[in-house]
């Protein structure tokens, strides 16, 4: 009987580790990771053009590089979340922007809006889209 109730107390201290563990792995799945290379794309749609105009770069889920390919310029800044999907970024020169993640429905883009002007980026992977030198 002490064997049967060992074996019973050991497969309910399992099961309960395994829900728990699972709880944490849902918990951090669903958290937004914005980490990566987004690129501008066009009128909000999800293919950017084959030259990529403009570039973010995202590292540490809140630090922020915006490169403009024209003006061969870079902006940093930080991602300041608000609520979950919103965010507001505080660049280091001009005015600050709001951005919303996801938009465009299922396209999962980053929308970001600076005085009135809305953007959207893709993520991108992959060496076809890497920003230029001067961005890194």
């Amino acid at each position: 009987m002490k064997k049967i109730s060992l074996i019973i107390a050991l497969a309910v201290s399992v099961f309960v580790f395994h829900c728990q563990s699972g709880e944490k792995t849902t918990l951090e799945d669903s958290r937004t990771i914005l980490e990566g290379n987004w690129v501008l794309t066009n009128n909000c749609v999800r293919d950017p053009s084959p030259n990529p105009a403009a570039w973010l770069i995202i590292s540490n889920n809140r630090d922020i590089k915006s490169c403009y390919k024209s003006t061969s310029s870079v902006v940093k800044g930080l991602l300041i979340k608000q609520s979950e999907g919103n965010y507001n970024i505080d660049w280091q020169e001009g005015p600050a922007s709001t951005a919303q993640y996801p938009v465009g429905g299922t396209l999962n883009l980053f929308g970001m809006t600076t005085q009135s002007s809305t953007v959207c980026y893709t993520r991108v992977k992959g060496t076809k889209y890497n920003p230029p030198a001067f961005c890194k």
